[in-house]
């Protein structure tokens, strides 16, 4: 169950990240240095994680493919 919400939890932690950084910005009407290192953080693990996801999927596509498969 962790091994199935972990992408997820880096895409929900990436885009809450990035997007709290951009609205701080506009709120305070300037950008800092460490908020465009969180926002680019942010975006990363967002990311990664949907990369994770689609390899997983793809991953399991072809070895139930391969389990189906007649010898």
């Amino acid at each position: 169950m962790l091994y199935d919400a972990k992408p997820w939890a880096f895409i929900g932690i990436g885009v809450a990240l990035a997007v709290g950084m951009m609205l701080w910005s506009l709120a305070a009407g300037l950008w800092s240095v460490w908020r465009g290192l969180f926002c680019f953080a942010g975006a990363g693990l967002a990311i990664v994680g949907g990369a994770t996801l689609q390899l997983r999927q793809d991953y399991r596509a072809r070895s139930k493919w391969r389990r189906d498969a007649p010898p």
